[in-house]
Order: structure tokens, then C-alpha cells, then sequence
């Protein structure tokens, strides 16, 4: 049976963050008030609510009482909003010099060195505000910034820029993404550029990061290395610069990311700890404030090491709130502590509200709150093996209830073995996080603490090969899912129906439950009709490539003239667009039809002709175009002009548009479009104006640039 509050009067800090939410939400989408007129009305609300206390007794009109504490909380949601939206003060892709404060430990990455930093001083500027975050990105070759460390000062120069916008249609939005983190400038930085002047690192950030690279040089020295090594630094200190893409892939693929991103089951590992310390201390009243020292000490020492994560702060705030319970023989409402937790990190920062781990984290836990109890109860288990087998599975489905939308929405996967997964991956989790806090604990014994660590290592590598066997399962992971924010609207909405049915049993809740569901069918289906009576043609602008992708009836061929990876520019449109499994040509390799598409390739010294129904597209693949000679010009729909393109083309092609993409530099882009326009062709540039869209369908192509 669902555990419930009697009523909402045992839960206050649910009745106060849900109109606190709906301002935070109203203010981001609507921004309706300003930050002045907000804190008016607040005072005005404020003396409203003494009146209301003081004067208004009758309890038929203590509504009015509650009406102005949820305007009250609303308004207070909305100036946290405007008051924390990051500035935009600085002139963007001007050359400036500065100082800065590195906020974070570097992170290294494929390409480039990443950090966070915060800009103290900047000239021509005389006086900052306030610090300014900004985002640093130097060269790997540049081997003085593999020296950076938390708290260094540099002095710099460089281009800051604005993110942008995605060039891509349904690409990641790295400019929401870091304007949500408060962050909206970068900087480039060249070598030679910049020098170390100084460090000022907060003392106690600086401790929690000097024992995260403590932890991880004591198990590189007992050995431990690779994805074993990676594995163990995300499960234990939510470090993931360590993990490669192999490793990632398979957690993902197996729903077991959750194991990767220290949450709520960690903390709660840590908290089992810390209740066996409290028991095992004198119950006597003195002992009261010791108890929840060393309680607040473990828990708030753990989230600081592991980098104060959104669902590691919530996590921590709840089983804080635990400990004062434990140790005070209170009890707790689950719901209203979690409710009282993600109040407390709104406050601090509204913007945690959009964050996909916050979102995913509190959606678990309530869903376990409600939903575990229910599923748990449909057997009753007489070996205590089995009953914890039970437990296990049934606290996995339930809190895959409530992150079902958020899972579709966002990654557009679902993991069809999770239940399985968790059958492995948690008990071994525990084991490996456990272990790691022994083998740290007796590193100071050399042969103890080695000992420990090999174990660590076996067990961690059973872990990463179990859910390796797992991922080889057919149809282990359902992927590119189309889901739209409408449709995690109208299941969420399902859920809640059919959960208020469960406590209640009144059975029009059910029926809305099946009329919410059956919205998500209905717009599933209408997009399967759109995308079955739509052919396309889209070029992607890549970093100094395109990708061109002719999507005929969501059957979508990608062609490529470079051996790059382009995912990270198609796998949104793919999963958006595409209805079947979408092939890769590399124009360099292609031979022969292998498979059958939509598509004819033609191809001549380094030129490709791609004929999708009545439409041509030219492009060159390698430099022999330059050679190639024609007595008879071609008239095709699309050139797509790329750096193997030469303006001799021009005389045996003859296109209607011409799409330049980004291999083509600025200099030379702007050439190239004053010749076109003096021969009276229209052109369209990728790096200027984002993704090129074509409609085969109709006679006259469209050209959409992506806002």
C-alpha cells in the first residue's frame, strides 16, 4: 500500500517549494516582473501576512493566511531568478586583458585542457562588480598548462567570446547549458599568452580536492589502472574525467549511469556508516551535539570531496535531516525532507531546477518513497535471500516510474534489462565503494591497504565486465527514441493520475490516467505520419567538415567527405528525424551500393554527383577535382562548397545555390560569395548561418537557419 501524509499539514515543506517552483518557472519561461517591482510586492506581502497573523482568527479565513504565503514564496522564486541570471556585460569577440581565478581543477580532454576560472580584473575596464565566470580552454601542446591547479592566478590575454547558439537542428545547446551553470563567456587561450602570477585557492575546497588526487595516486600506486581505475574514481569521488567513451557507453546502454554519479545511493552507503558510529556513542543529552558533529563531519566531508554535485547536495541535506532524527529520536516524513532539500538548494540556486540530475535525482527518490512500498508488497518472500533479491529489483523498478519521462526526454533511450543490471551492478557497487574506503583507510599500511586494493580491482573489474556480458544481450537498450517535451508533460501527468488512484481508489483518475497516455501514443503516431511523407536533404556544419544527410521517409543516409566522428552534430536530428538505422558513406571509400537507399552516387576524379529522387548535389571529395575538365556544363540543384572546392568548378557545374561549409576559411568564404554574387548565384553560408535545410518534396528548396 502507497505510504502518504495523512494530511498536507504534516508536510509544510511540500505546500511551501511547490509555489516557490511555479515562480522560478514562471520568471525563466515569462519573465513577467521586474527585480524592483518584485521586492515591492514582497514587502507589501510581507506586512499582509503579519496583518493576516495578527487580526485574522477565524479559521474559515485563514485561505487568505495561505494565499499570501504562496504569492509570497512564488514572487521570492521569481527574484531569485532575476537576481541570479548571469550578466552580460562584457563586449563579446573583443580582445581583452585579464586575471583570473581558476574556480575548479583542470579537466583534459580529447582536444584541449578545460577549466573554469572567474575573471578578477580586466582592462580596459577599470573595476569589476563582481567576478565574472568565464571558461578557459588551452592547448594540449601547451605543456606549461598541464601545471594548473585550483586557485592559480593567471594573467592573460585573449578573444572573449559568447556561446553560441547550436549550429545543428536538436543538437546539444551548450549555450543554455552553461548560461544554467552562470556561466556565458570562453576564452581560447594561446600558448604563450599567459603566465602564473599567484594562487588563492579557498582552503576548504582546496583540502577536499587535495584528498580526491590523494585517493586517486594511492590506487594508481597499488596498481590499479584503466577503466578499473576510471570506475573507482566516479563511483567513489564523482571524478569522470578518467572514464572513456567505451566504458560510458556501456553503463548508459545497461541503465546503470546512476552507479557512475555519486547520488543518493552513496551518500545513503556513507549514512549506514555513519548511523553504526552515532548507535555505537553514549545516548546520554550531552552526548547530543558530539553525535551530530561527527554525523554532519562524514556526511558534508563526502559531498565536499565528491564536488557538492546536485543530487550529492540533495542527498546529503536529506540524510543530514535523517541524522538529526536518528540522533534526536525524531521522526521524519520522507516526503517533507525531501521536500525541505530541494527547497534549500533552490534557494541557493534557482537555476538547480533545469539541472537533468537534479530533475532525475528527486524524481528516483520520490518515486522509490511512493512506488517501492506498492511493488514491494506483491510477494512476500520466505527466504530472507530472496527477500532481499525482492527488495532490490522492486526498489529498481519503482524508481524507474517517475525517471521514465525524464530518461525519454532527455537521452531518448530506455535500458530493457535495468532490472537485471541492478541486480549486479548495485550489490558489486557497494562492494567496490566500501573497499575503497578500506583500502584509502589503510593505505598507511603498506601490505593492508595493498591487499584491500587488489581486491578493489578484482571486484570492480566484475563489475565492468558483468554489464560488458550484459550489453551484448540483443536488444538490451532501446535507442534514438523520439520524445518531445509534451509527451514527458503527458506521462507525468499519467502517473500522477494513476498514483492518486492508488491512494484514493476513485476511479476517474484512472480513466485520466489512460487519456494522458494515450496523448503520448497519439503524438508518437502523428510524428510517424510527418516523418513518413517527408524526404529532406540537410547539411550539417561540422568543425572544419560538413555532413550531408538525405532523409527520405525517415529512411536517413549520412555522407561524409572526412574521416570524422559526427555524432555529436546528427544523433539529435537522427533521433528526431530518422525512423531507421542510419548508414555512413565516406565519399573516399565508397564503391558500391551495399544496402538499399534512396540515394545514386556518381563518382569522377573527385567528384561526387548525389541523386536523391529528382535532385542533384555536387561536392568534391579530394583535390584531383581541380583537374577534372568538361565540354558541357552540369546543372545540378546544390554545390556544396568544401576546401577541396575550386572556383574552376564553376565552368562545368552549373548550380542553382551554392552551400558553403566550414572547412572553407572566412577570408576565402568571402571571396567566394562575391564571386557568386557577381555570377548571379545565391549561396548559403553554414558557419554564418548554421545547418542548411532542402526540401525534396517541393520544387523550390527552403534554407532555414537554426536559432
Amino acid at each position: 500500500m502507497a505510504q502518504v501524509p495523512a494530511n498536507i499539514h504534516e508536510v509544510p515543506f511540500v505546500r511551501m517549494v511547490i509555489p516557490l517552483t511555479a515562480g522560478i518557472l514562471t520568471q525563466y519561461y515569462l519573465n513577467p516582473i521586474h527585480a524592483n517591482l518584485a521586492i515591492v510586492v514582497i514587502l507589501i506581502l510581507l506586512l499582509l501576512l503579519v496583518y493576516a497573523g495578527i487580526f485574522i482568527k477565524s479559521w474559515e479565513k485563514r485561505w487568505i493566511y495561505g494565499l499570501i504565503l504562496n504569492l509570497l514564496l512564488a514572487l521570492f522564486g521569481s527574484l531569485l531568478v532575476t537576481i541570479n541570471r548571469p550578466e552580460i556585460t562584457l563586449k563579446s569577440n573583443s580582445n581583452y586583458s585579464m586575471l583570473v581565478r581558476l574556480t575548479e581543477p583542470p579537466v583534459t580532454g580529447n582536444n584541449s585542457i578545460k577549466v573554469k576560472a572567474e575573471i578578477i580584473d580586466i582592462k580596459p575596464y577599470a573595476i569589476l562588480e563582481s567576478p565574472k565566470p568565464v571558461l578557459l580552454y588551452f592547448l594540449l601542446s601547451d605543456s606549461a598548462s598541464q601545471g594548473l591547479n585550483y586557485g592559480d592566478i593567471l594573467a592573460l590575454s585573449g578573444k572573449l567570446r559568447e556561446f553560441s547558439d547550436p549550429p545543428n537542428p536538436y543538437q546539444f545547446n551548450m549555450k543554455r547549458y552553461m548560461y544554467l551553470l552562470g556561466i556565458v563567456y570562453y576564452i581560447r587561450v594561446n600558448q604563450g599568452c599567459w603566465e602564473k602570477v599567484g594562487n588563492k585557492p579557498n582552503k576548504i575546497f582546496k583540502l577536499a580536492y587535495k584528498a580526491q588526487n590523494y585517493v586517486i595516486e594511492t590506487l594508481k600506486a597499488y596498481g590499479i589502472k584503466g577503466q578499473e581505475l576510471a570506475v573507482i574514481s566516479a563511483l567513489m569521488l564523482g571524478y569522470k574525467s578518467l572514464l572513456d567513451d567505451e566504458i560510458q557507453k556501456v553503463y548508459s546502454s545497461v541503465g546503470a549511469m546512476h552507479i557512475l554519479a555519486v547520488s543518493g545511493l552513496h551518500v545513503g552507503l556513507v549514512f549506514g556508516m555513519v548511523v553504526i558510529i552515532i548507535t555505537l556513542l553514549p545516548k546520554r543529552l550531552y552526548w547530543l551535539a558530539i553525535r551530530l558533529g561527527i554525523a554532519f563531519a562524514i556526511l558534508w566531508g563526502y559531498a565536499l570531496i565528491t564536488g557538492l554535485s546536485p543530487s550529492v547536495s540533495r542527498a546529503t541535506i536529506m540524510f543530514s535531516l535523517f541524522a538529526i532524527g536518528q540522533t534526536a529520536g525524531l521522526k521524519t516524513n520522507s516526503y517533507n525532507t525531501l521536500a525541505a532539500a530541494a527547497f534549500m538548494l533552490l534557494i541557493s540556486n534557482p537555476f538547480m531546477l533545469f539541472n537533468v540530475g537534479f530533475q532525475l535525482s528527486f524524481a528516483a527518490v520520490l518515486s522509490i518513497v511512493f512506488f517501492h512500498p506498492i511493488i514491494y508488497s506483491l510477494l512476500n518472500p520466505q527466504s530472507r535471500l530472496i527477500d532481499y533479491v525482492w527488495s532490490l529489483l522492486s526498489v529498481s523498478a519503482a524508481a524507474q516510474i517517475l525517471t521514465l519521462p525524464l530518461t525519454l526526454y532527455y537521452f531518448g533511450q530506455f535500458p530493457v534489462v535495468f532490472l537485471i543490471t541492478n541486480l549486479i551492478a548495485v550489490p558489486l557497487a557497494t562492494i567496490v565503494l566500501y573497499l575503497s574506503l578500506v583500502a584509502i583507510a589503510f593505505s598507511i599500511i603498506g601490505q593492508l591497504g595493498f591487499l584491500f586494493a587488489k581486491i578493489l580491482g578484482f571486484v570492480t573489474w566484475l563489475l565492468n565486465s558483468g554489464l560488458k556480458l550484459i550489453d551484448t544481450i540483443p536488444f538490451s537498450s532501446i535507442g534514438s527514441i523520439y520524445f518531445t517535451s509534451w509527451q514527458a508533460i503527458l506521462l507525468f501527468l499519467s502517473i500522477l493520475m494513476l498514483s492518486v488512484y492508488l491512494v484514493n481508489r476513485y476511479r476517474p483518475f484512472l480513466q485520466c490516467s489512460f487519456i494522458s497516455l494515450i496523448g503520448v501514443l497519439a503524438i508518437s503516431a502523428l510524428h510517424l505520419v510527418s516523418v513518413k511523407n517527408h524526404a529532406e536533404l540537410i547539411v550539417f556544419p561540422v568543425p572544419k567538415s560538413s555532413v550531408i544527410c538525405i532523409n527520405s521517409n525517415g529512411n536517413a543516409l549520412l555522407v561524409l567527405y572526412d574521416s570524422i566522428d559526427a555524432k555529436f552534430s546528427t544523433d539529435g536530428y537522427i533521433r528526431n528525424r530518422a525512423l531507421q538505422k542510419t548508414h555512413e558513406i565516406n565519399l573516399n571509400f565508397y564503391q558500391e551500393q551495399k544496402y538499399s537507399t534512396p540515394l545514386k552516387i556518381i563518382k569522377k576524379s573527385g567528384l561526387a554527383l548525389l541523386i536523391a529522387g529528382n535532385k542533384t548535389i555536387a561536392l568534391a571529395y579530394n583535390d584531383s577535382a581541380r583537374f577534372l575538365k568538361s565540354t558541357k556544363p552540369l546543372n545540378v540543384d546544390l554545390l556544396v562548397a568544401n576546401r577541396f572546392y575550386r572556383n574552376s568548378l564553376l565552368n562545368i557545374i552549373t548550380p542553382q545555390k551554392v552551400i558553403i561549409d566550414p572547412s572553407i576559411k572566412s577570408a576565402y568564404a568571402n571571396r567566394l560569395s562575391s564571386t557568386l554574387i557577381k555570377s548571379n548565384i545565391a549561396f548559403y553560408n553554414t558557419s554564418l548561418s548554421g545547418f542548411f535545410e532542402y526540401n525534396l518534396n517541393e520544387t523550390n528548396p527552403k534554407t532555414v537557419a537554426f536559432q
